[in-house]
């Protein structure tokens, strides 16, 4: 059984939003899209059309900036001809108050309409009202990637640091969404090689450079003064660019 690598986005303490990474192997007793690789998702040798299926709790339904914010995100660095396309719909609630790993990939088992067939590929972001199993009182893990094309964002505890009613809130969601699918994408090392070597070997599939999307905690960038206040946020470094274009990307 193929093993995928955990990756989460975490925030720490109050002050700083940090991203960091799971460094162990988990199993899978429910893969989904597991015959999809990331230059799946770069080229478009196999796959014409991306098709992101969102999936939310009631009350936790991502904002619609945030979604097209990806979708710009994404058609600057994949090649999709056809175009990417998100279809939404709400899922029941977790009655949960943390949940883990195996808990979040039955409820994707249960609910997951869309799957990788023809020249459509396909993608998939959960937002939950609960936390996940690894946050504690001073970190917050707000996004996970797992799986081969599977993503979750613990929306609650977006929430605890931005109201679904301010405008930043698309500043903290978009950061989490970007940089967990960047992981779908192979970034860093993580299937998708590396041109010239930039990975923080001590924090996993991150970027060493400290002002990139991709580097594991992300405070010298976007602390919370700045998620509160504005709509700026880190972008991927030219290394992670390099690699995304070399395996097939734009």
């Amino acid at each position: 059984m193929k093993l995928f690598k955990l990756r989460s986005l975490i925030v720490a303490a109050l002050l700083a939003v940090a991203i960091s990474c799971n460094k162990d192997d988990e199993p899978s007793p429910f893969l989904i899209n597991a015959s999809v690789h990331p230059v799946d998702f770069l080229t478009q040798n196999t796959y014409t059309t991306l098709n992101i299926e969102v999936a939310y709790v009631a009350g936790y339904q991502p904002n619609a900036t945030s979604l097209n914010n990806l979708v710009t995100f994404l058609n600057a660095r994949l090649n999709k001809s056809v175009g990417i396309t998100v279809t939404q719909h709400a899922i029941p609630k977790t009655d949960k108050t943390r949940i883990d790993v195996d808990e979040i990939r039955a409820i994707e088992k249960a609910q997951r309409i869309t799957t990788t067939s023809g020249k459509t590929i396909t993608a998939w972001i959960m937002f939950l009202d609960t936390e996940y199993t690894e946050s504690t009182d001073t970190q917050k893990v707000l996004g996970l990637s797992y799986n081969a094309s599977s993503i979750v964002i613990f929306e609650k505890s977006v929430y605890n640091y931005v109201k679904p009613d301010m405008p930043s809130v698309v500043t903290l969601e978009s950061v989490v969404i970007e940089h967990e699918f960047c992981h779908l994408l192979g970034l860093v090392d993580n299937g998708t090689p590396m041109v010239t070597s930039h990975k923080d070997t001590d924090h996993g599939a991150h970027c060493s450079n400290t002002e990139c999307l991709m580097y594991w905690k992300t405070e010298s960038n976007i602390n919370l003064t700045n998620v509160l206040g504005g709509d700026t946020y880190p972008t991927l470094d030219a290394n992670c660019l390099a690699d995304l274009k070399a395996a097939g990307g734009k």
